[in-house]
Parts: C-alpha cells; structure tokens; sequence
C-alpha cells in the first residue's frame, strides 16, 4: 500500500503508474467505518487500481468547533485500509490543498445553494465543490465511489462533474446502517451513550414520512410535519431542518413524484447528524 502526502507526487502518480489501468476512487474525511470500506470493495472489483483519500476538509465546516471534534485517527485508518488490500492512500495536508494565498472557489448556483441543507448550506456546498475539483484533478480517476447517505454531497458532485465536464463515473452506493437503522457515520463515535440511543431519531422520522408515502400521501407539507412531530419526541435531538425534495437539484418539491428525496438533519447533543431515503416510486426505495 503507497502512502501519499505531497501533491506533486499524487499528480505525477497519476500520469505515470494509475495511468495503465482503471482507478476507482474513494474520498473521505477518515474515521474510517464500514460504510467506507463497503466503497472501497466496490472501487476493487470495479477497478484495477483503488486509491482512498483521506482530507478533513476545513472549508466545508461552518463552525470551527464542528470540525475541531471531527473524530482523528489516522492510524486506525491506515491499518483498515491496510486489510482491505487498497492500492495508495492519499492524505494531503491542509496547508498545500488550501495555501494561504489560496483565492479561487467553486460554487453551484442555485438551487443548490439554499436548502434542504440547513443554515449552513452555502457553506458546505461552495467547501465540497471546490476540495473536489481539487482532488478530482490531482487524483485523475475513472470511478468516484460515493455514499447515499451524503446526499447532499452526491447532489454536489454530480453538477460539478455535469456542468464542468469532468471526464469521470459516478458510483452511489446504498447507506450503510447499524441495527437499530442508524446510519453509519463517523460522527457516530462522538455520542455519549444516551445520545447513540437517541440517534435512531432520525431513521424513525424518514420511516415515518416513508409511511405515509406508502401509504398513498403525496403533499410534502404532511410528510415534513410528520418528520417533524417525530423528532419532536425525542428530548435529545435538536432539529435543523426536514426537507421533500428533487435529489440532484435539492429544490424542495410540493408533492412526491418518483426519485423525491426525504431528508433531515439534526443535532443529537453536540453533533450534528444526516440521513435520507429516496423513494424511486411505486413502492420501491434507496435507503
């Protein structure tokens, strides 16, 4: 397994040895868990080469604090990615992916710039799209594996690969969840127990609003309220918003049509939280 740091090493691994086979490509911010590993497995049977890349990307946290407490451990990553058998590593530094005369920023127009994200839509969406044009030009890809989960993130992704030409496939693969259908996260490791109890809030409100989906509801304004009046009933969690919406365009939607996106975002305690379902129609999901 190739270990890389320094950006010019990663561009001219790119050109020189990934460029004789397919590369699959796996970005994350590290804490590695098996919603991760599950993409990587995926880029290897997909893919000649897989490279994860690992950057806790500063642009994309509104508040400084959130990221201060995004869990650390490379290490332990490193050893996973060891027993997964990945190819190369890449883990750049902050100060080379963002220099301090760094002035350039890539940022969708809207719709994707307001909700469903939250009040911090602006600027995780403008982080996103730039740290992966970033790494989408120093990685030089075929494959970028993605998870449902991050749905927002997906949405990003495709317009920028969509609208700037990029020459690279998409691959979305379903939400890794633990037993009691949390999503996997790393941001999982950060809750005190009674809090990890209280996270499946946010599965019981997307099955809530599922449920009346099934059940022939239509109107949005419902099935938010319901999400709501769920999340309502747990003292813990501090809702950010619920939202029925377009899953590539994040427009919010007055009615469910097929391929509508219902998410949320909530604050269980101190860390914040996401989750989706897409409902593909006809009693059919992506969850």
């Amino acid at each position: 397994m190739r270990i890389i740091h320094n950006l010019d090493e990663m561009t001219e691994t790119a050109r020189g040895w990934l460029a004789g086979g397919s590369v699959g490509f796996v970005p994350t911010m590290g804490y590695l868990h098996e919603g991760h590993l599950s993409l990587i497995r995926a880029a290897q049977q997909e893919c000649e080469i897989s490279i994860a890349g690992i950057f806790v990307n500063p642009l994309q946290f509104e508040r400084s604090e959130d990221l201060a407490r995004y869990p650390h451990d490379p290490e332990r990553d490193l050893q996973l990615l060891s027993t997964a058998g990945v190819d190369v590593v890449f883990i750049p530094r902050a100060e080379d992916i963002y220099p301090s005369d760094f002035s350039t920023f890539v940022v969708p127009s809207a719709p994707l710039t307001g909700r469903p994200k939250g009040v911090n839509a602006q600027v995780y969406i403008r982080g996103v799209a730039t740290v992966m044009t970033k790494l989408f030009q120093l990685v030089r890809p075929d494959l970028a594996y993605f998870g449902q989960k991050d749905a927002h993130q997906v949405a990003v992704v495709r317009r920028l690969v969509r609208d700037l030409n990029i020459d690279i496939g998409l691959r979305i693969l379903p939400t890794v969840r633990e037993s009691d259908g949390l999503a996997m996260s790393s941001r999982n490791h950060l809750l005190l127990p009674a809090e990890r109890q209280a996270a499946n809030i946010l599965y019981r409100a997307l099955m809530a609003g599922k449920a009346l989906i099934d059940g022939g509801e239509r109107r949005s304004s419902v099935i938010e309220n319901a999400m709501r009046d769920m999340v309502a009933t747990e003292l813990l969690a501090s809702l950010d918003y619920t939202a029925v919406c377009h899953p590539d365009t994040l427009s919010e939607l007055q009615e469910v049509m097929p391929r509508t996106l219902l998410t949320i975002g909530v604050r269980i305690g101190a860390t914040y939280l996401v989750d989706n379902f897409v409902w593909l129609g006809d009693r059919h999901w992506q969850m």
